[in-house]
């Protein structure tokens, strides 16, 4: 179905007279890629000086975010976590790290997924000593390993993205392959659950419910079948299963199995929990809270962070430690480790050697709500330099999956702008996983709108609160968030809501993706974005929302537009923005489109990157970005033609 015009789906059709650049090859393609780059190029040149600065800061800053801390296998092996949320890992004895995903260790041999750096989607598990001998690879894996000696577990793939196999086979040799479930719904995926006593799960899921069986040598069986979603959490010291269930979405959480069925648990949304330490994680309005839960008792608060990511260490509960480790990033410190062992909680600070020590100014920390149009209130976060006087707004949304916003350690991405003046706020819209699972499923398939109307509720108070206007706002999405950022250009294209966006891999030509089952995300993201193919409410929905097709005939005249896109992302497709490019100066056709001016509208393609930029390119890529959008707001970059307003 790529690159056809007509698109035909038997209750309606339409032409997209675009559709040809869906092979993103041959002549005209290569001609309209050469053109976008010479107007990327009047546009960088400008900057050139500022964005060697800011690349400088942001490498500078990737120090801060390196945490050799997690130790596993008897202390064999070291996991260091990166700024840019890669795994490597190295034996303690050596300084040679290898990229991955996941790894499972027994005495000296390790089972790894490995990624190539070469290719982002060419995922290996290999089986290699402490020599560096590797006994076995397999391709074609999901990012998942366990090790149970004498077998090894896995999700074998199609396409990278569909997990189709949980497979076994000898963990020492690699031989005797089997599969013990094939998943016949497209829709699914496949996890593999590692929790205490190295007990194994997996879950055929998808976002309206999983089915959740346990897996004990060659033998699966499946628990809990009368339930919508569970939890596993492995078995208890008495032997017996714990698992959370839920009888729908909205539901709370009950505990089954009498290694949890007696515990008192918190009342906000659960996220993760260590069976052996009682050690339970939980979130509200994107804050989350570490707490002790055990038989008869009331949960005690062990740690809380009012915003930011605790990323547990899943190695500890499944090698039987009695302590638990996990990674901090908060807007009130850089990131740490935290060490939980009896009810202590110990923050230990970089392990890691900081290449070049920076003065960084504290961070001002604020949560407010908005009111959307249905009356939900919607929190949002606003992050800034202490007591330097704001000069723009950064307004970030992503809303989709059930993705918590990544508010993190806002230095690590925003450095340069932040102390520059800028604010960053984040908005909690619906679609994400900031409250609980309700909220992620509210703004879903047919009420994909909401996350929508809730992020221009956002942008409407953070200029309320900031005293700014259009003029001093950039919207900010990537991947899925180009949905809303998008649907905002669509809906004030003349610049009266913001003056600015940026995107990055944006989602943006969504009903064409999702009548176009060939590609390899279509399937499986129907319970999340909805299915045209079968449903007219999912279609009239999508059709409202769709950037692509939301725009009106001239266009977006009055918004400036910066999107970053990678050739090799197979994720979001970069035809999606080569497309929305052209809509947004007003080009209907190609008869309509005028090849020597952007109009304000500037396409940065990376022939090399994928759907995340490679961390060695990153500083540089979004240096030049950040340049360009420091420019825009302080009135010193040059547009080809005057960006026009009502």
């Amino acid at each position: 179905m790529t690159g056809q015009e007509i698109r035909d789906l038997g209750y309606l059709a339409w032409k997209d007279p675009w559709a040809w650049m869906e092979t993103m090859r041959g002549p005209r393609w290569n001609r309209y890629v050469q053109q976008e780059k010479r107007h990327m190029h009047t546009l960088t040149q400008q900057v050139q000086r500022h964005a060697k600065s800011m690349e400088q800061e942001l490498h500078d800053i990737q120090s801060y975010m390196v945490l050799d801390g997690y130790t596993i296998g008897g202390g064999a092996v070291r996991v260091i976590r990166t700024g840019t949320d890669s795994l490597y890992w190295r034996w303690a004895w050596s300084t040679h790290r290898t990229l991955m995903d996941d790894i499972d260790v027994q005495g000296n041999r390790v089972w790894y997924i490995a990624k190539s750096k070469e290719d982002a989607y060419d995922n290996h598990l290999r089986c290699e000593d402490a020599s560096g001998h590797v006994y076995w690879s397999k391709p074609d894996m999901s990012s998942q390993v366990a090790v149970i000696a004498p077998y090894c577990y896995y999700v074998r793939t199609m396409n990278y993205f569909t997990a189709i196999e949980v497979c076994v086979c000898d963990a020492d040799t690699g031989n005797n392959e089997r599969v013990l479930y094939r998943e016949k719904n497209p829709e699914k995926d496949l996890v593999l659950y590692k929790t205490t006593q190295r007990t194994l799960y997996f879950k055929s899921e998808d976002a309206n419910g999983s089915d959740l069986y346990e897996i004990d040598g060659e033998r699966i069986r499946r628990l809990y079948p009368h339930s919508a979603f569970q939890m596993p959490l492995g078995k208890g010291l008495r032997g017996t299963h714990g698992v959370l269930t839920r009888t729908s979405i909205a539901a709370p959480w009950v505990a089954q199995g009498a290694a949890v069925d007696k515990w008192h648990f918190p009342a906000e949304e659960v996220e993760w929990v260590n069976l052996l330490l009682g050690l339970v994680l939980t979130i509200k309005e994107g804050a989350q809270t570490l707490w002790h839960c055990a038989d008869h008792r009331r949960p005690v608060r062990l740690y809380h962070i009012k915003a930011g990511t605790m990323d547990m260490d899943p190695w500890s509960q499944w090698e039987q430690s009695i302590q638990q480790c996990c990674m901090v990033k908060t807007p009130f410190r850089t990131p740490y480790l935290l060490m939980v062992q009896n009810q202590r909680v110990l923050p230990i600070e970089n392990l890691h050697s900081i290449t070049k020590p920076l003065s960084l100014p504290p961070l001002e920390f604020h949560r407010f709500h908005a009111t959307s149009m249905d009356g939900t209130w919607v929190p949002y976060i606003m992050v800034k330099v202490r007591g330097m006087k704001p000069i723009a707004q950064l307004v970030y949304v992503y809303g989709a999956y059930g993705e918590t916003t990544p508010v993190m350690w806002p230095y690590q991405t925003w450095y340069p702008l932040l102390t520059r003046g800028w604010v960053i706020v984040y908005a909690m819209v619906r679609g994400g996983g900031d409250n609980n699972a309700a909220w992620a499923n509210a703004a879903r398939r047919d009420h994909r709108h909401r996350a929508i109307d809730d992020y221009e509720v956002v942008i409407r108070a953070a200029q309320h609160r900031l005293r700014m206007g259009p003029s001093q706002t950039v919207l900010y999405g990537r991947s899925a968030g180009g949905v809303p950022v998008g649907a905002m250009v669509s809906r004030y294209p003349d610049g009266t809501l913001m003056g600015a966006v940026f995107t990055e891999v944006p989602y943006v030509d969504v009903l064409r993706t999702t009548t176009n089952p060939s590609l390899p995300l279509t399937k499986g993201e129907f319970k999340e974005f909805g299915d045209p193919l079968r449903k007219i409410l999912d279609m009239k929905e999508l059709l409202s929302v769709s950037p692509v097709h939301t725009l009106p005939p001239e266009g977006a005249p009055g918004v400036f537009v910066l999107t970053h896109v990678g050739r090799l992302d197979r994720q979001v497709y970069a035809y999606e923005s080569f497309k929305w490019i052209q809509l947004l100066r007003g080009a209907t056709s190609e008869e309509e489109r005028d090849p020597s001016h952007p109009h304000g509208k500037y396409l940065a393609f990376e022939t090399k990157e994928a759907h995340q930029y490679r961390p060695e390119h990153l500083p540089h890529l979004r240096g030049v970005d950040m340049a360009i959008l420091h420019a825009w707001v302080e009135g010193t970059l040059r547009l080809d033609t005057p960006l026009r307003k009502k």
